[in-house]
């Protein structure tokens, strides 16, 4: 099994609260430049899992639609288990009874870095994920240091 894991895109300062700062236009430009660099691979995704938060939820529906213009359907699940102060570890859970093989997850700093250290057993701070930053990891079980990461790309343009 296979999960990938987005950080969302550049987004805008918090105004008035941090859960509705929306992606900037290079945010845009940068999560769509990393979907298409990863294409073949997300060709494979069959859930697309968002924290609430908008700019995750746009980082999402960035995802879908770059998948939907290349044949594959998909609707994004909205999970308040990757916020960007959720704990890895309860996630784990709802990883373990997940029904696909492959999913992609649009979330934020700490949890991404923080999942992705915890799931591959390395130390914390290991793999710092920047906006628009997106892992692969292969797993055979949903728990701490049974994944392996494949490969971290951040966005070049």
């Amino acid at each position: 099994m296979q999960v990938f894991v987005l950080r969302h895109g550049q987004a805008e300062p918090q105004l008035t609260s941090d859960d509705a700062r929306n992606l900037t236009e290079k945010g845009r430009v940068d999560v769509a430049a990393s979907v298409k660099n990863s294409l073949s691979e997300l060709l494979k995704v069959q859930e697309i899992w968002a924290s609430p938060l908008v700019r995750a939820q746009q980082t999402a529906e960035i995802v879908r639609d770059i998948l939907e213009q290349n044949g594959v359907s998909l609707q994004i699940k909205t999970t308040s288990l990757i916020t960007p102060e959720s704990d890895p570890l309860r996630f784990f859970d709802e990883l373990q009874v997940a029904n696909a093989n492959s999913i992609l997850l649009a979330s934020h700093q700490p949890f991404v870095g923080d999942f992705i250290d915890f799931f591959c057993g390395s130390p914390r701070g290991a793999h710092p994920m920047n906006t628009s930053s997106m892992a692969l990891i292969n797993y055979d079980v949903a728990a701490a240091a049974c994944g392996e990461l494949r490969w971290l790309r951040h966005v070049v343009i």
